[in-house]
């Protein structure tokens, strides 16, 4: 093998990863943008509280009282915490967590644009945390973000890889 073409393999790799990576941060919306920004100001927030982001944020759009679900799996003696944030459009996002049942065990509480959920299971298994706005002002809907947050000792067997950087994450620079 020719390591002269492995490098330029490998560098061609890094700098496709990073011009796709700003094509996507670029195709958001403002409303979109917003939701990021402050994201990020809550990831920030909470690293220097001695928390770390354990999954990929989730942004997504939503419509008045319609409920948005995500499903993850959680570990015992973990305290999670659900931080999720809409765009200006959104009034009273809730969130609300369900147990593998369906029976729901905690509700958000909010703290100005924010609304969190704090939780730490009894046992390994599958919750499903939705968000809902109370009201949309745009008829397409609300956009909204949520973090899962840990404290930065916990391990979590399932946790996604999160970059030194997400790509969103530099719009608001």
């Amino acid at each position: 093998m020719n390591f002269k073409h492995l490098v330029i393999s490998g560098i061609a790799l890094i700098l496709g990863t990073a011009i796709v990576g700003n094509a996507i941060a670029q195709e958001l919306t403002d409303d979109q943008k917003t939701v990021v920004c402050r994201l990020k100001t809550e990831v920030e927030q909470r690293k220097g509280n001695g928390q770390k982001l354990v999954f990929v944020p989730l942004l997504g759009q939503v419509r008045n009282q319609v409920s948005s679900p995500f499903r993850a799996t959680l570990h015992p003696n973990v305290e999670y915490v659900f931080v999720a944030t809409c765009d200006g459009n959104c009034q009273d996002l809730n969130l609300s967590l369900k147990d593998a049942s369906g029976q729901e065990i905690a509700v958000s509480q909010k703290t100005g644009e924010l609304a969190s959920i704090s939780f730490t299971p009894p046992s390994q298994g599958e919750y499903q945390i939705s968000a809902k706005p109370g009201e949309c002002k745009k008829a397409e809907g609300c956009n909204f973000g949520m973090g899962i947050f840990v404290p930065a000792s916990a391990n979590v067997p399932n946790a996604s890889k999160i970059p030194a950087e997400i790509a969103q994450f530099r719009l608001c620079q």
